[in-house]
């Protein structure tokens, strides 16, 4: 088993962001964030997000990684951070933890083998941050 990723979201969201710049344009990733390039620019130069935006690019981190090929410890990070919106920041890891329990629990009643990021995001202490 791999060793939990310890990079926060936001910086794996920045290289994402990095990387798809590369292959388009600084505008053509803004317009799929919805977010002007200049606050983009912003945040691939370093600047942490308002929340509002840090939502939007979460979001598309999410929808970017799934494109790219599957799913990765990352990008269910993502998806697992857009799921306890609105949860607060105190509860967020034990949110987390239930989600990700129920997930081995049904792999376990069907009979099939979990991904590999289950194992990984389950160990991960900062997931609820």
């Amino acid at each position: 088993m791999a060793a939990p990723d310890r990079r926060s979201l936001v910086e794996a969201i920045r290289e994402a962001v990095k990387l798809a710049i590369e292959a388009t344009s600084l505008r053509a990733v803004a317009r799929a964030v919805d977010m002007s390039p200049m606050g983009l620019k912003h945040f691939v130069e370093g600047t942490q997000p308002y929340s509002a935006t840090r939502r939007k690019l979460i979001a598309w981190y999410a929808v970017y990684q799934a494109e790219a090929g599957g799913f990765s410890a990352d990008s269910v990070r993502a998806g697992l951070v857009l799921m306890m919106d609105g949860i607060p920041e105190s509860g967020r890891a034990r949110a987390a933890a239930v989600l990700l329990d129920d997930v081995r629990k049904l792999h376990a009643e069907l009979g099939t083998r979990p991904p590999a990021w289950l194992a990984d995001l389950r160990a991960d202490p900062g997931l609820g941050e």
